[in-house]
C-alpha cells in the first residue's frame, strides 16, 4: 500500500515539475518575444520547433512518461501529436498526417482542448492514448488482455487507445505492438 501511495506521489510531483517548467519557459519566451503571446490558428503557420509527429517522438527517445512506441498506420505515425497532462494520467491526440489545417496548439500541461481533440477523434481524424499512471491504472497494469468497455475503446494493461473508426481487431494489434522506445543519451 506504501508502495503504491508513493509511486503516486511520485508520479504527481514529476508532472507538476514538468508544468511548471513548461509555464517558466513559455513565459520567458513571452516577455522576449510578443509574437510568442498569440496562438495562430492553425498548425501549418506555427513555428516547426513548436510541432512533433509521434514518428519524431519516437526518434528523439521519447518521453520521461512515455517510452512505448506502437505499430500505427502511416498516416498517423506522420501524423502530429499533442500532449495533454493529467494528475495521473497522459493522453495523447495523434492526428491523421494527411489534413489540410490542424487545431492550434495551446500553451502549458495541455496542448489541445480536450473537447476539440475528442471530436478530431471521432470524426476519423485522430486517435487518442491514454496512459493511466496513477493507482488505479495499477490493478490492470499485467492484464494479459485486450479489454473493450466501449465501442472504439480498447485497453491492454493501463494504456488505453481509441479509435471509433478502427475495427477491434486493429486497435488490439496496435495495443499489443507496444515496445519500448530506445531511449537517446
Amino acid at each position: 500500500m506504501k508502495v503504491r501511495s508513493l509511486l503516486g506521489l511520485t508520479i504527481g510531483l514529476t508532472i507538476l515539475c514538468a508544468w511548471s517548467l513548461s509555464v517558466f519557459a513559455q513565459s520567458r519566451q513571452a516577455t522576449g518575444n510578443s509574437q510568442m503571446i498569440s496562438w495562430p490558428q492553425n498548425v501549418a503557420q506555427q513555428p516547426k520547433s513548436q510541432l512533433i509527429t509521434w514518428r519524431e517522438f519516437v526518434e528523439q527517445g521519447g518521453g520521461r512518461e512515455i517510452r512505448t512506441d506502437y505499430d500505427l498506420p502511416e498516416e498517423f505515425r506522420n501524423g502530429f501529436v499533442y500532449f495533454n497532462y493529467k494528475l495521473s494520467a497522459i493522453q495523447a491526440y495523434i492526428f491523421n498526417s494527411g489534413l489540410s489545417s490542424y487545431p492550434p496548439l495551446n500553451g502549458g500541461i495541455e496542448s489541445i482542448d480536450a473537447a476539440l481533440g475528442e471530436k478530431y477523434v471521432k470524426s476519423g481524424k485522430a486517435i487518442k492514448f491514454y496512459w493511466n499512471l496513477g493507482n488505479s491504472g495499477l490493478k490492470y497494469a499485467n492484464d494479459t488482455q485486450v479489454r473493450f468497455s466501449e465501442k472504439g475503446t480498447g485497453r491492454f494493461g493501463s494504456t488505453y487507445l481509441t479509435a471509433p473508426f478502427m475495427t477491434n481487431e486493429q486497435i488490439s494489434r496496435i495495443l499489443r505492438s507496444g515496445r519500448p522506445i530506445p531511449q537517446k543519451n
